[in-house]
């Protein structure tokens, strides 16, 4: 039996042959597909009418929690019955429908979490040792990110995590007594994540989460894994090594987290904070070769993640979106769903993006990068588009130093900065031990 004849076939458009293999979750596909593997088929010329039908059909076929989800640029329906999970969105800009059967085992009801609570989200902006001339080095880089927003119920959303050269003894210690600090629960109590969101599958952005996992077992109530990384045998071989290690810290130390792939067109609500999924690497894919991924920048797998605050304001995370994404979603995701209060500045400033700036349109910004990396003589004409969109010039931070924000007053507050813990790497690898 094939991927496709365990779901109901879509009821519209036109299917086109081939199958892109859309990647496993937790799986270790290194040396090729893993039976866990995702697979996307398309139908050109469809319609939402098309996609409502399909709602319908799974719910006569015994899915449960069958979920329709609309907006400017997406329309999609997911639907899941035992292991057999699949998700279809029309992109309505192509009238095109991608249809997923998606990772065996995932449940879309967990995706969604605990009723709205008191209180305004706090975004930090985590401060990491950048290389000092924009370098690299054996114990420094000039990349990296990690940012931590408390929910309103005071749990935790967390973006990333920096790179292996930025998690010494030294900067994991004080990560670990921040995250202790902001969400205000004692030692020897969980801390409770509500999602741990990964933009994309290199090094840089995987680290902390390797960590402190593996040095703080039992600190974290891990409820949802959150990303979508692309099959390391479609992108051919460029998954960096350290999300494999992501992949198996995160099985053997968080074996009950909710693990969701996430897919454009997917909207989830946290504690009353908003979430849209605007783009991941399964856009990429053209009906013309739908078993390549035909980007250049492996960067171009990074998710597209828009997050709404209880009172309204909306920040955009980027990840490492490059140029390639831009043209594509430019013409995709309609400029009403791109408008935002702060951005996160893409790929820590090292390319242009001057299409999706203006249309980002932020009033504040956030350089994952130091200062001195922002402003280097390859790098300040990229800053400077972003700086030409901001309410004020000054309203822009780097992660030199960790910066606490909230919104207050429709305003983006710094609510309180703290200095850097950690430099130069110490040695200390992914799984703890000094090399």
């Amino acid at each position: 039996m094939t991927d496709f004849e365990t779901i109901p076939a879509f009821p519209g458009g036109t299917p086109i042959d081939g199958v892109y293999d859309a990647g496993p979750m937790l799986a270790d596909d290194q040396n090729g597909p893993t039976d866990e593997d995702a697979k996307m088929r398309f139908y050109t010329g469809a319609t939402d009418e098309d996609i409502a039908r399909y709602a319908g059909i799974l719910k006569e076929n015994g899915f449960r929690g069958v979920k329709e989800n609309e907006n400017d640029a997406y329309h999609a329906v997911s639907g899941s019955k035992g292991q057999t999970n699949v998700y279809a969105y029309l992109t309505k800009a192509t009238g095109t429908v991608r249809l997923i059967r998606d990772v065996p085992g995932l449940s879309y009801e967990c995706l969604s979490g605990d009723p709205e609570a008191d209180g305004a989200e706090e975004i930090c902006q985590y401060a990491l040792y950048y290389d000092p001339v924009n370098g690299h080095s054996p114990t420094t880089t000039n990349c990296g990110m990690f940012y931590i927003i408390r929910l309103a119920d005071r749990s935790l959303f967390l973006i990333d995590g920096g790179d292996e050269l930025q998690c010494s003894e030294e900067a994991l210690t004080g990560m670990y007594r921040f995250l202790r600090a902001f969400t205000g629960v004692p030692e020897g109590e969980r801390m409770k994540i509500a999602g741990w969101f990964f933009t994309h599958a290199h090094g840089d952005h995987v680290a902390a989460c390797i960590r402190l996992l593996r040095t703080y077992p039992d600190a974290f109530d891990v409820e949802r894994i959150l990303y979508n990384f692309p099959s390391h045998f479609t992108v051919r071989r460029r998954c960096d090594e350290e999300s494999f290690v992501l992949k198996e810290t995160l099985r053997e130390f968080v074996p009950h987290a909710a693990a969701v792939k996430l897919h454009s067109g997917m909207h989830f609500t946290l504690a009353g904070t908003v979430f849209d999924v605007l783009y991941t690497h399964e856009d990429a894919i053209r009906p013309e070769a739908p078993e390549e991924y035909p980007f250049r920048d492996f960067n171009c797998t990074s998710t597209v993640l828009r997050m709404t605050t209880k009172s309204g304001e909306v920040v955009m995370w980027l990840g490492d979106t490059n140029t390639e994404t831009e043209a594509l979603v430019a013409k995709t995701v309609p400029a009403s769903m791109w408008k935002s209060d702060v951005v996160q500045i893409a790929h820590h400033c090292f390319n242009y993006l001057s299409t999706l700036y203006p249309m980002i349109d932020a009033d504040y910004a956030m350089l994952p990068n130091s200062h001195y990396g922002g402003h280097t003589v390859e790098n300040e004409p990229k800053l400077a588009e972003v700086v030409a969109c901001l309410a004020d010039p000054e309203n822009l931070w780097y992660e030199d130093q960790t910066t606490v924000f909230r919104f207050e007053d429709g305003a983006y507050r710094v609510v309180k900065t703290l200095p850097r813990i950690g430099g130069e790497h110490d040695g200390t690898d992914l799984y703890g031990n000094r090399k």
